[in-house]
């Protein structure tokens, strides 16, 4: 019983689409239907690359900003971070100089009391 059902299930549904495709092909008023269709699918397909185009170039846009930005900022950052290491490096030296004079002067002071 329930293969006669299947089979009665698959006779309906050819004959439903064997019919649609008559009404739609068959008569002049389905052809055009039809071209209307293509038509308006070809139109929505132009329409959806050129805003897909459109957005990858916006988005390429972007990209490219965002790159020069960060290039922008590593190359400040270098420079900052370069030019702490050399005041840092000064500082180091005028300490070391200072430190150097303090005990030549106390080796001084020292050195007249003995």
């Amino acid at each position: 019983m329930n293969t006669k059902n299947s089979i009665v299930t698959y006779a309906l549904v050819g004959l439903a689409a064997g019919t649609v495709a008559w009404l739609l092909l068959g008569t002049k008023e389905g052809r055009r239907q039809m071209d209307r269709a293509s038509d308006g699918i070809r139109e929505l397909s132009k329409t959806i690359r050129k805003t897909t185009k459109e957005g990858i170039r916006k988005a390429s846009e972007i990209a490219n900003r965002a790159t020069d930005e960060i290039d922008s900022l590593r190359t400040q950052a270098k420079n900052k971070s370069q030019s702490a290491i050399k005041k840092a490096d000064r500082m180091a030296k005028t300490g070391v100089n200072e430190a150097r004079s303090a005990i030549k002067t106390a080796k001084r002071k020292a050195e007249e009391e003995i």
